[in-house]
């Protein structure tokens, strides 16, 4: 009995298989019409990721960020296709960017045969970030009982709660880029002023020191790493007290705010509601401005 359940089984199986195999695919016969750039990285110099534009059926093009003085008149870039699309010329082939004013004509032809160009530009990468930034603001963002129905939450200045932060509302920092990675991110130099009064912030609530927790812009001087995969700033990188943060500009990046996670939660409930809210605090922030 045994025995013919297998033979049936096997029998069943083999049926199946053979279903399987006359299943036809979907795609068969079908060709694209896809002939876009997808992708576009040269061998050197270049600054984040291409910004990759069809403005209308017949106009694309593919804008590239270099750091200024790149040698641009031999140049060998990667370009990524629409599926099944070729490019000529061909990812992989020298090119002669200087010769053409730094502008360049790929031609994207479909696996239908249709063809689209495409204008790739190179352009020197002017940094939103060099320059000095003045510090407008020191906040921070609070959460006490978060998620309980008795919890409250809010955001302050830090001064309001730690008066001598306010020693750090004329300091201003300055970023300049010195270099690019071999993946496209920047490398560069912060310098954190102490301002007028020569006086960095110290964050206390009366006798409660909580420097440990919102010094977390370093004083003085060091190196950055802008990520341009995540948008972050890394203040110090390979260094044991390294920071990495997210970058936030307002539209026309004039404003520029610094935030910093604070956590883990180091409430004292029975301390005073100033010293709770700062064992609270979520994150911290410098609002800059140029």
């Amino acid at each position: 009995m045994n025995q013919k359940i297998t033979i049936l089984s096997l029998g069943a199986l083999a049926s199946l298989a053979l279903l399987g195999s006359c299943k036809q695919d979907p795609f068969d016969g079908i060709k694209s019409h896809e002939r876009a750039i997808t992708g576009f990285t040269l061998d050197k110099g270049q600054i984040g990721v291409a910004e990759i534009a069809r403005t209308t059926a017949d106009t694309s093009k593919v804008t590239v960020y270099v750091v200024k003085g790149t040698d641009l008149s031999k140049v060998t870039p990667t370009i990524e296709t629409s599926y099944k699309a070729t490019v000529s010329p061909g990812s992989g082939s020298l090119t002669n960017f200087a010769s053409g004013r730094n502008r360049a004509v790929y031609m994207v032809t479909s696996e239908s045969g249709e063809t689209r160009p495409w204008v790739v530009q190179v352009k020197d990468y002017q940094s939103d970030l060099d320059g000095t930034w003045k510090v407008s603001s020191l906040m921070f963002q609070y959460f006490i009982g978060e998620g309980q129905s008795w919890g409250w939450n809010g955001t302050k200045s830090a001064a309001s709660n730690m008066p001598d932060a306010a020693k750090e509302l004329d300091n201003t920092i300055t970023f300049a880029v010195t270099g690019v990675t071999a993946t496209g991110n920047l490398t560069g130099t912060f310098t954190h002023n102490a301002g007028t009064d020569a006086q960095y912030g110290n964050f206390l609530n009366q006798s409660s020191d909580f420097n440990y927790k919102f010094r977390r812009l370093p004083k003085s001087s060091g190196t950055f790493l802008r990520d341009f995969t995540d948008n972050t700033l890394t203040f110090n990188p390979g260094a044991s007290q390294s920071k990495t943060i997210p970058l936030e500009f307002n539209a026309d990046k004039s404003q520029l705010k610094l935030s910093f996670n604070v956590q883990p939660y180091d409430i004292d409930w029975n301390g005073s509601g100033a010293k709770q809210e700062l064992g609270g605090a979520k994150f911290f922030w410098y609002q800059l401005q140029k």
